[in-house]
């Protein structure tokens, strides 16, 4: 069941049930950080890739939320949000390490 909750600018979508995610991170110590503070936000289902090749499989199945860096070692995250995006997915996230603030 979803109940739409007037807003001024937008109407956002309610769900009685807690957040899903998907962390797909490369550096294991990284995607565990990620995961505790999603948990720490309410998310309770969170499942988690190390690459695109892992995490495409799942984007058939939507969940709340993708957080995914955007240099993977097998290709952007910014190609993966864009396909969770195409396949129905209301959010995501880009996260990057890169010093360079043009990059």
């Amino acid at each position: 069941m979803s109940v739409l909750l007037e807003q001024p600018s937008s109407l956002v979508a309610y769900r009685p049930n807690k957040p899903t995610a998907m962390v797909v991170v490369a550096d294991p110590r990284v995607r565990s950080t990620v995961t505790r503070h999603l948990w720490a936000l309410g998310v309770r289902d969170v499942i988690e890739a190390s690459s695109i090749a892992e995490a495409r499989p799942r984007v058939g199945n939507p969940r709340d939320i993708c957080v995914a860096d955007v240099h993977l070692p097998d290709g952007s995250g910014l190609t993966l949000l864009s396909e969770t995006r195409a396949a129905g997915w209301p959010n995501g996230l880009a996260l990057s390490a890169a010093d360079d603030i043009g990059a």
